[in-house]
């Protein structure tokens, strides 16, 4: 949409990795992996809007979290109580799944949680970015959700993926992890296998679908009723869906922590 010189650019419906910036590179570092020739002929390592959100998370982050920390009142204020609250219902689902190893999984699982969900509701909040080109000047969605890259989505699932693996060779040794392929009888050694590397690409693939669904779908509808009619749902592919996705990926991920752990018990070292 257009208003004069200025112009309201809406990201396109299908969009990859889009480099924002590059970060130069030395001469002797031109043939590493990811480096990338730039405009002026020299080389250097590309950063998306992928990486740049992710920034942006981590310092709101930050920022939240040192402020809400900063003065603990035995009478809580605002952002007190909403912290408290946000650490009561994480401590509530993380005990409940896994128990007595609530202690060493919590601050993994919480911060997955608070992550993850605030990447997904990154692009609800209309924050804008402009560019000039030729005198005019245009506007576009500062941020994406990194969680719509599958490159983040992978990412995450790795991490749960070392965490119950060294969870199941910790508990029943390496031996015991590969013996486990070949149970209850050794004919379901090749399902075994296929569920173990099943995990990581159910919760990658289920998240980022998710989320790059829901920013194709709200696309398409501001591209048929481009007057801000569709904007209420936003409550829904934004809000609600990333915190339902960003639920379903901590629980996934416990249960599969859970399962690696079986019946042993936490002991504190």
């Amino acid at each position: 949409m257009r208003l004069g010189a200025i112009e309201f650019v809406a990201p396109p419906l299908v969009e990859g990795p889009r480099i924002v910036f590059f970060i130069p590179l030395p001469e002797a570092l031109h043939k590493i992996p990811f480096a990338m020739e730039m405009a002026n002929g020299q080389y250097g390592l590309p950063v998306s809007i992928t990486v740049v959100t992710t920034w942006f998370i981590i310092l709101v982050f930050f920022l939240l979290f040192k402020c809400g920390t900063k003065r603990l009142e035995l009478i809580p204020g605002k952002l007190q109580i909403l912290l408290e609250s946000v650490y009561e219902f994480l401590d509530g689902i993380v005990e409940q799944m896994l128990g007595s190893w609530k202690k060493k999984y919590f601050s993994y699982i919480s911060t997955l949680f608070l992550f993850i969900f605030l990447s997904n509701i990154v692009s609800f909040f209309p924050i804008p970015w402009y560019s000039v080109d030729g005198g005019a000047i245009s506007f576009a969605p500062a941020f994406r959700a990194p969680t719509a890259d599958l490159n983040t989505t992978v990412g995450l699932a790795l991490l749960t993926t070392f965490a119950f693996l060294k969870a199941s060779i910790k508990t029943n040794g390496i031996g015991g992890y590969l013996k486990g392929f070949a149970q209850p009888i050794p004919v379901m050694l090749p399902l075994n296998i296929i569920g173990e590397l099943a995990k990581p690409v159910n919760i990658s693939v289920r998240l980022f679908g998710n989320m790059f669904a829901g920013g194709v779908i709200m696309g398409l509808l501001y591209m048929a009723v481009p007057w801000g009619i569709p904007a209420p749902l936003h409550l829904y592919f934004d809000l609600f869906m990333g915190l339902v996705q960003s639920f379903v990926f901590i629980m996934l991920s416990m249960v599969y922590i859970q399962g690696a752990l079986g019946d042993s018990e936490y002991v504190e070292n």
